[in-house]
């Protein structure tokens, strides 16, 4: 059970929290005190001390994909070992929509490496994944569908490639790793929004496992999950299976693995889809100790309303400059572990007090493995946010997200023009002010022939000791007079 106590008076930059605090929702910035407070400096492990954190490179920015004539790449991910980086996007450049590239220097330059290969008789859908092992074999996850038993089966699929030594990769033919609950009624899509990690397998000890987790459409919108061994043939440890089954639409599932090999499935819970101005969404995580023999169910949110301000015209909850021009929004939850244990999620959230509708970046974080959360406001009610991603490192919690560019503090979609901004959390010093990270002034394409897509999300992943590595889209690039979605990469040092 969540409560949730007003926080005493206190001075700006100071909170202390009361030892019966079990929910706390903060909107300070400045230091924030909490019980068993830990050093997020603190690192542990090999090669894991508090002096390599720094990050000793430029920032560099760089356009990701090929330069094209006007198709959409969209929703981004990225991993990355040693100087190499394996980065996912949705190319609808082509009829396999699961497109890749590489760079073999951290970043400074890159190669669009098209497609991933297909199986004879299958189709790669997107919603690409990257995930990578200690050994350095990738693992590029997506939605497909997928020749079994005669026909084209909807399933989630990891491809999975490593490094040559010239510099490049290869990806191999995708490999089955998520089914529905339905197989023989379950179609290209059917299986949608996963999540994948690499991490330590609790019943393996010294070794790493590969998780998934996904939402089945055919199936009460359930969360599904499944386990495999690493390696570039994967080898089935658990099989698909529901971990979440409520009867309500369950969606945007992320995964993250402890050092222990504790596993954590946060996921968003919509009793109504289509209603939004109403606390009818929740974020939620479904949690195993014995290496996904089990889960248990616990809350993160309370209810909240959709991120959204209309679901016109393309009949779901969008927000956008007018009715050629929307953003779907959906509030999936991004998740991160840091160094010294603390769980950190993310998610939009939207509030509606009397005619006025604001959506805001929620942080929440527990020091406790998920029994207790605190939250605080990222942003604040400057205008719309959207696609949070958050990553930990030695220097804090990191949340990434687009917003719209508001020169004139009017809120909301301030001159209809976005750009990619950051604020960092400690827990010794609270929240930071918000960092520029690419701000292109981007316009917002033509989305009503699509139902309002621009994408979905976006990712941050911390890289060589307190370096950052992001990965998103946007449309600064102008192809026969509209803006063309494209992909980017930018390191930033702190």
């Amino acid at each position: 059970m969540i409560k949730i106590k007003k926080p005493n008076k206190h001075k700006k930059g100071s909170f202390k929290q009361p030892n019966n605090y079990r929910y706390n929702s903060l909107d300070i910035e400045g230091q924030v005190n909490t019980p068993n407070n830990r050093n997020i400096n603190q690192k542990k492990g090999p090669g894991k001390q508090p002096n390599d954190c720094r990050c000793n490179r430029l920032d560099i920015e760089r356009q990701v994909n090929t330069p094209d004539n006007g198709s959409t790449q969209s929703e981004t991910s990225l991993a990355y070992f040693e100087n190499f980086i394996l980065y996912g996007f949705n190319d609808l450049a082509t009829n396999n929509f699961s497109g890749f590239a590489f760079s073999n220097n951290l970043g400074q330059t890159w190669t669009d490496g098209g497609s991933i290969p297909q199986n004879p008789g299958g189709f790669n859908s997107g919603d690409p994944v990257i995930a990578v092992d200690r050994n350095g074999i990738f693992y590029y996850g997506q939605v497909s569908g997928e020749l079994i038993g005669g026909r084209q089966e909807g399933v989630i699929s990891v491809s999975t490639g490593r490094f040559n030594a010239n510099g490049t990769i290869t990806m191999g033919l995708p490999q089955v790793v998520g089914r529905g609950q339905n197989p023989a009624g379950s179609n290209v899509g059917d299986q949608d929004k996963e999540w994948i990690a690499v991490g330590p397998d609790k019943n393996n000890p010294g070794n790493e496992a590969l998780y998934v987790a996904w939402r089945d459409l055919t199936n009460n919108n359930s969360i599904r999950f499944s386990k495999y061994g690493t390696g570039q043939n994967l080898t089935q440890l658990i099989a698909s299976k529901d971990i979440v089954n409520n009867g309500v639409l369950n969606s945007g599932a992320f995964i993250v693995i402890d050092s222990i090999g504790n596993i954590y499935v946060f996921y968003e819970r919509v009793d109504n889809f289509f209603t939004i101005g109403q606390p009818n969404r929740s974020i939620r995580m479904a949690k195993s100790i014995d290496g996904g023999n089990t889960f248990i169910d616990l809350p993160v949110s309370l209810p909240f309303a959709a991120a959204a301000t209309t679901t016109l015209p393309c009949n779901r909850p969008s927000i956008g400059v007018d009715n050629a021009r929307q953003i779907r929004m959906n509030e999936f939850p991004h998740a991160s572990i840091g160094p010294d244990g603390t769980l950190y999620v993310v998610w939009n959230k939207g509030t509606v007090v009397g005619n006025t509708t604001f959506i805001n970046v929620f942080l929440a974080y527990s020091q406790d493995g998920g029994n207790n959360w605190n939250e605080v406001n990222i942003t604040n009610n400057i205008s719309f946010p959207f696609f949070p991603s958050v990553t930990a490192n030695c220097k804090g919690a990191h949340i990434q997200y687009n917003r719209f560019n508001d020169p004139n503090n009017v809120g909301g979609i301030g001159n209809g023009t976005f750009g990619l901004f950051m604020k960092t959390f400690s827990l010794n010093t609270g929240l930071s002010q918000e960092r520029v990270i690419s701000n292109p002034f981007s316009q917002v394409p033509i989305t009503n022939t699509s139902r309002c897509y621009m994408g979905d999300y976006n990712q941050i992943i911390a890289g060589p000791g307190s370096c950052l590595l992001h990965s998103w889209g946007d449309n600064r690039n102008i192809v026969n007079g509209q803006p063309n979605p494209d992909v980017f990469f930018r390191l930033t040092s702190l």
